[in-house]
């Protein structure tokens, strides 16, 4: 799963793989091992490349999180890649039209609207499941599904268009 990942002003790509019953995460081009276990509701243990670490962490909104370490704490903004694309392709005002193609392989697990739905930004418009891990693919900004190119139980590549929104 590819995300990007926002502290105050640094912001990095991370790639989350499930290997061998823990992860590698790939955070700009440093590739670090990570073991994580639920140590109490919000509280995370972690071993990470052999070091132990605890991470208490709590949803603030949609997509950013209070995230609290020995080495500080502070709001972590966690974002979809075609989100931060599209948040940087589009201006502000007049209409958009914007194609959400997958970006990984996997299967469709569910259409979540029908072509024609008015959408807000946030809902989800496809579950996709890459990975043996569920992803909904959400709307970017506010708007009108004009097409839908998948259908439950459909495998995709990447950079199969998933839907259409304008």
């Amino acid at each position: 799963m590819d995300l990007i990942v926002r502290q105050g002003d640094r912001e990095e790509k991370v790639r989350v793989r499930r290997i061998d019953g823990g992860f590698e995460v790939t955070v700009g081009d440093r590739v670090h091992q990570v073991d994580a276990l639920p140590a109490r509701p919000g509280l995370l243990s972690l071993g990470i490349d052999g070091s132990h670490h605890e991470a208490a962490v709590r949803r603030q909104k949609e997509g950013v999180y209070w995230v609290s370490t020995a080495q500080g704490a502070g709001p972590v903004e966690v974002l979809d890649p075609l989100a931060h694309l599209a948040a940087q392709s589009h201006g502000t005002g007049g209409k958009r039209r914007q194609r959400v193609d997958a970006y990984m392989p996997g299967r469709v697990v569910a259409v979540l609207v029908e072509e024609g739905a008015e959408v807000t930004t946030g809902q989800g418009i496809v579950v996709l499941e890459a990975m043996k891990m569920e992803n909904e693919i959400r709307a970017e900004h506010d708007g009108k599904i004009s097409r839908i190119h998948v259908q439950p139980g459909q495998a995709v590549d990447t950079g199969a268009p998933l839907f259409e929104m304008e």
